[in-house]
């Protein structure tokens, strides 16, 4: 199966709503209604440009895939080099009946060649507990990164 991974430029924004629809009713075991979600999607994507990089995965002409690298700046330091930037990796999807096709890995190779031009000096990711063996095979090792969820009032 060929298939062509690319940046997704503002033409796109329709079809990653459709993929991002896609992955949320297959999580959530069925349709969604929602029909304010392509402008609310819309609206995300206008603010997020800017800082993101979206790639979009398509075989045969179809979309079939999807990520995108939030990148951060780090703080500069005081009598030193540039403090470089780094990404984070998210929001990895390939429709359910193309997985264990390759066609993650080769998502994955795009974006860690991608974040090599771009001069990112690492990436990090969330995977689940499903896709966790699939980041290890691409060379991601669990890191120091701790998290904690404030208490919404």
């Amino acid at each position: 199966m060929g298939i062509s991974i690319r940046v997704a430029e503002a033409d796109d924004v329709g079809v990653l709503a459709s993929l991002r629809r896609t992955w949320n009713e297959e999580r959530l075991g069925g349709p969604i209604d929602a029909p304010d979600f392509d402008a609310a999607f819309s609206t995300w994507w206008e603010a997020e440009r800017s800082s993101r990089t979206f790639f979009l995965v398509q075989a045969g002409g179809a979309a079939v895939g999807m990520a995108n690298v939030k990148r951060y700046d780090r703080m500069p330091m005081a009598g030193g080099p540039s403090a470089g930037c780094w990404g984070y990796v998210g929001n990895v999807f390939v429709l359910a009946e193309l997985r264990n096709a390759g066609i993650g890995q080769a998502l994955m190779n795009e974006i860690l060649a991608w974040a090599g031009r771009a001069g990112l000096a690492h990436l990090r990711l969330a995977p689940s507990p499903f896709s966790t063996s699939f980041y290890a095979r691409l060379g991601f090792v669990p890191g120091a990164v701790v998290e904690l969820d404030p208490e919404r009032n």
